[in-house]
């Protein structure tokens, strides 16, 4: 199923780009390490330090969105599942991103940067707070994020970024199909040639395993 819907927009990276793309993740780490950011608890509200790493992030992210086409591998997938309730009941239960803290399989919590309005949509900027599996084994991973709301056109974006380089962009979308409700996710995953594959199979499960769940507890009441 996931190998049908991915349409691969790979490109070949060079020694020498792969040399620029470690020189600007080396700098970001040096930036977020002198800011603390190791020893940052796992719980909400903003401050300095975490102002400072999210800016920090969110400029390697742009640097490196500018040069996807020449430094990065991106794969799109899209992952579509139907949730038998109506669609307002599912966008609210759906978007809401404290109803994935113990359904996805690596968010273990949220640092809460601001929350503003912007070009018609909410918009909240944050770093979620990730064990990420490697092996036998799993990582802590603090993922900066922008997500933007339009809740009366019944859909949302994200766009994520974390070291060494790993872009996800996502637009969730919801479709009425009679009394049921199809939610699609389009997600969009760059990063480093010899981190492409690993990137989008991790990144695939857990937003499967994340979306199976949302829908049982929206389908049996819990949501």
């Amino acid at each position: 199923m996931i190998a049908g819907s991915e349409q691969l927009g790979s490109r070949r990276v060079g020694r020498s780009k792969f040399t620029l793309l470690g020189v600007g993740v080396l700098a970001t780490g040096l930036v977020l390490g002198s800011a603390g950011v190791a020893a940052a608890a796992p719980v909400s509200g903003a401050n300095s330090a975490v102002d400072t790493e999210w800016e920090a992030s969110w400029a390697a992210y742009q640097f490196e969105a500018s040069q996807a086409a020449s430094l990065l591998v991106t794969k799109n997938v899209d992952l579509p599942i139907t949730i038998n309730a109506p669609i307002d009941r599912v966008f609210t239960a759906y978007s809401n991103f404290n109803n994935s803290f113990g359904r996805h399989p690596f968010l273990k919590g949220v640092l809460d940067r601001r929350k503003y309005t912007e070009g018609g949509a909410e918009v909240w900027e944050f770093i979620a707070l990730e064990d990420i599996p490697l092996g036998p084994i799993s990582i802590p991973g603090r993922t900066v994020g922008k997500q933007r709301m339009y809740a009366a056109e019944h859909w949302y974006s994200t766009e994520t970024w974390d070291l060494p380089g790993v872009i996800t962009r996502q637009k969730i979308t919801f479709a009425k199909d009679g009394d049921s409700t199809v939610v699609t996710e389009h997600l969009s995953f760059s990063a480093p040639a010899v981190l492409i594959d690993y990137t989008v199979q991790n990144g695939v499960d857990a937003h499967i395993v994340n979306q199976k769940a949302v829908k049982r507890d929206i389908e049996n009441g819990m949501l």
